[in-house]
Parts: C-alpha cells; sequence; structure tokens
C-alpha cells in the first residue's frame, strides 16, 4: 500500500463506518480483541480486560469523533457548491488524516495500558506477528513491476471516487490514468519506514522502565523523522492525486453530484444513528 494515498487512507475511516453495521459498531468491545488475538494469543481473562479498557476510547469516539465526521462530511459538501482545486482536496486529506490519527492514539493508549497485563511470553508473539505480516507485504509489493504499481494506484484511485460519484466518465478516468503514470514509486521508502519503525518498536517492547512513554513519544515524533526521500515522495504524489481529484470532481455531471448527494445523506443519517445508538 503506498502512503502516497493519504487521502484514500483517510477515507477509510468514514467509508469503513459506511459499511458498518449499527450491531458491529456496538460491538467493537468484542471485535478489537478478537483481532488482536490474531496476533497474540489472549487468555480469556485478558480479552475480558481489554474489552473494559476499550469502554471509555470507543465512549469518546461515538461521543465525539461522530460528530467530527459529520463536520467533515459537511465541510466537503459545502465545498462541492464551489471551484474545488488541488488545495481544497488536500485540506480535506489532512482533516480526514488528523481524525484518524486521533483514533489511532487512543487506541494506542489502551494498548500501552494493557501492554502491562501480558507475559514477555505474549511480547514476543506479538512482535514475532508483526514482522511476519510486513515481510508477507513487503514481498508482495517489492515483486511489483512499476507497471503493476501505477495500475494498483489507478484502481484505487477510481474505485475511490466511484464510491461517491458513480461511474465515472471517460475523460474523468483518464484525468485518472494521467496522474498514475507520474506517479514516482513510493512503496520501497514506505516500507523501508515501517521496518525501521518495527525495529524500534521490538527493542522498546523489551518493557525496560518508561517504556510506554517511549512509544508513545516516539509515535508522535514518527512523522517528523521520516526521511527526505520518503517526504519528497510523498509530496510529489500527493500533489499529482490532489490535483487530478480536483480536475475529476470539476468534470462532475448532474447525475454523479446527485449520487454524491445521496452518498453524503445516507453517511450523515447512518452517522447521527451510530451517536443515537449510545
Amino acid at each position: 500500500m503506498s502512503k502516497f494515498r493519504l487521502l484514500l487512507a483517510c477515507l477509510g475511516t468514514i467509508l469503513l463506518l459506511a459499511g458498518c453495521t449499527s450491531l458491529a459498531y456496538n460491538r467493537l468491545d468484542w471485535l478489537i480483541p478478537w483481532y488482536v488475538d490474531g496476533y497474540v494469543d489472549l487468555t480469556s481473562e485478558q480479552r475480558k480486560l481489554l474489552r473494559n479498557k476499550l469502554t471509555s476510547p470507543l465512549d469518546w469516539h461515538r461521543q465525539e469523533e461522530l460528530a467530527n465526521y459529520i463536520d467533515i462530511l459537511n465541510s466537503i459538501e459545502a465545498d462541492l457548491d464551489g471551484e474545488v482545486t488541488a488545495e481544497t482536496v488536500r485540506r480535506w486529506a489532512d482533516e480526514m488524516f488528523d481524525a484518524a490519527v486521533r483514533v489511532q492514539r487512543s487506541l494506542l493508549a489502551v494498548a500501552l495500558e494493557f501492554g502491562t497485563q501480558v507475559s514477555d511470553e505474549q511480547v514476543e508473539e506479538f512482535v514475532v506477528s508483526l514482522w511476519e505480516r510486513h515481510e508477507e507485504m513487503e514481498e508482495e509489493l517489492r515483486a511489483r513491476s512499476y507497471a503493476e504499481y501505477t495500475d494498483d494506484d489507478y484502481d484505487s484511485l477510481v474505485e475511490t471516487l466511484q464510491r461517491f460519484l458513480g461511474r465515472l466518465s471517460v475523460e474523468q478516468k483518464a484525468i485518472l490514468r494521467e496522474a498514475s503514470n507520474k506517479l514516482v514509486r513510493f512503496d520501497k521508502a514506505w516500507l523501508d519506514e515501517g521496518r525501521a519503525w518495527l525495529k524500534k518498536m521490538e527493542n522498546l517492547l523489551q518493557r525496560e522502565a518508561g517504556w510506554q512513554e517511549a512509544i508513545m513519544q516516539a509515535y508522535d515524533a514518527r512523522a517528523s523523522l521520516r526521511s527526505a526521500e520518503y517526504r519528497a515522495a510523498f509530496e510529489h504524489n500527493m500533489g499529482l492525486v490532489t490535483q487530478a481529484y480536483a480536475e475529476v470532481i470539476g468534470k462532475m455531471s448532474e447525475k454523479q453530484r446527485k449520487k454524491a448527494q445521496n452518498e453524503f445523506d445516507d453517511l450523515r443519517r447512518m452517522l447521527t444513528r451510530l451517536m443515537d445508538d449510545d
């Protein structure tokens, strides 16, 4: 997965909820421990403890973050009534990215607190699982040719817009194809950064004195420590993607505009319902 697709990754926060039933959202305190079990075997008592520790951040998410998602949707919808530029699209991405980071940070705090309740053997199992998944992903991504790389990114760009606009025109797809063909390959820089992050986490998870604070500080500093190569590729690709999205949006048909309106209305209703399910 190429990190230049910040916009796509951040849209995932809202798109995930779009496909999330009230039942699933209301059972996240059970689903998250189940997900963690995919990395490390937890005892029944540990799963119960983790569910209890999730109560506060999940309440915060329902009471505050869902309302923020509605604000983001309202802001995007208002922008669609005027001229949409690359800067407009980048602002959308930044707002959604900030929302995603808030969620990540709240769950990291839970993980660090819960980390005092697991054994050294479980920590080792967790780290091994992280490395295995990273190496599987690395093998898959590095094996791609440049043509496959740009095709994958083109498909992601098209699929995301079609989620909101419906079928794109030949002209709109051509804009996205042209942008995809100009992307610089970014998966190596992203994978290298991920590998460096895992090495840092592996060391900090020796759980020496102050380890929890050290991990949180490392998380907060992670973006500022990325390489010049990473930053340059990221900004180059984001510039291409946001400009392409702005051009495609500028060529929306009336049918696509109505489709977007209906999607936004459905998302707002769904988010409001989840807020009221408390």
